[in-house]
């Protein structure tokens, strides 16, 4: 609702359909995602030359967390993945199984409604859905592991909206982020430095967002910095070069210190700033 308010229904033809993804499906399935140890999908080799042609049958997921926690921690299925279009609706029909009707009127990929149109003999399928937007950029993030890196850590840099967007999370420019590490603070000081393209970041959003909103009113200001904007500042004043890094700057002008898990939740977080902070009523 949020969203809707601020940018309208359709803000996604003007600016992508990132943000509007993550939000209806990205997060929803993130969080039962962390339930399970391994989930199933219906992807194909074929369904996109741009995204999917390397799909294998059986992999770790690289975008998601399971029940365990942690990288490596979900398996992921494709069993479709060497299976060709034709192959697949031959089975449908010999074994007389119920299908979307929706196929038999052009829709040969079917996705929410304002992003899906039906497709003309001999077009691929994928070019139904976010039809505007590049080829590459055709994946709505739940399977967004399939976009081939290009250089950075963790993930693709396709345009993406900003992550921890928050009343509660302080949003630092390059000045702020100077200030806060080079000046006398009065106050203790909790950093994530982040890249909105790369996955881990995406996964600890609302884990984040919440530990900020758990220490509203607390002696300590909770703050995000986009490291990817300037990697030899980040990698010089925050000793990081991987995203995301979690800081905690103690009152008075002492070094960041790192956050040294993997365990990102926000009882666990909310745990290591109460036990490093000096203050906080």
């Amino acid at each position: 609702m949020d969203l809707v308010r601020e940018k309208g229904l359709f803000s996604f033809y003007e600016d992508g359909h990132g943000e509007c993804c993550r939000i209806r499906k990205v997060k929803p399935l993130r969080r039962q995602l962390k339930t399970l140890k391994a989930w199933i999908t219906g992807q194909r080799k074929d369904q996109s030359p741009g995204t999917r042609d390397a799909v294998p049958v059986v992999q770790v997921d690289p975008v998601f967390e399971g029940l365990d926690g942690g990288d490596g921690s979900l398996i992921k299925f494709n069993p479709l993945s060497n299976l060709t279009s034709q192959e697949t609706w031959n089975f449908l029909r010999v074994m007389g199984v119920p299908t979307n009707k929706l196929h038999a009127c052009g829709f040969d990929s079917i996705g929410c409604e304002p992003c899906t149109k039906a497709v003309l003999p001999n077009q691929h399928e994928r070019e139904g859905r976010w039809w505007w937007e590049d080829a590459k950029a055709k994946e709505c993030g739940l399977h967004s592991g399939n976009i081939k890196d290009d250089g950075g850590a963790g993930g693709s840099k396709a345009e993406v909206a900003d992550l921890y967007v928050s009343d509660d999370v302080t949003a630092l420019d390059k000045a702020g982020a100077e200030g806060l590490v080079s000046s006398h603070r009065d106050r203790d000081a909790l950093v994530v430095v982040y890249a909105p393209w790369c996955q881990w970041s995406q996964a600890m959003e609302a884990d984040y967002v919440a530990l900020a909103a758990q220490l509203k009113g607390r002696n300590v200001t909770v703050a995000k910095y986009n490291g990817d904007s300037d990697r030899d500042f980040v990698k010089a004043s925050l000793n990081t070069e991987t995203f995301p890094t979690i800081s905690f700057l103690p009152k008075g002008n002492g070094k960041a210190i790192k956050y040294p898990t993997e365990r990102r939740d926000a009882e666990t977080l909310r745990l290591w700033v109460e036990a490093m902070g000096s203050n906080l009523n």
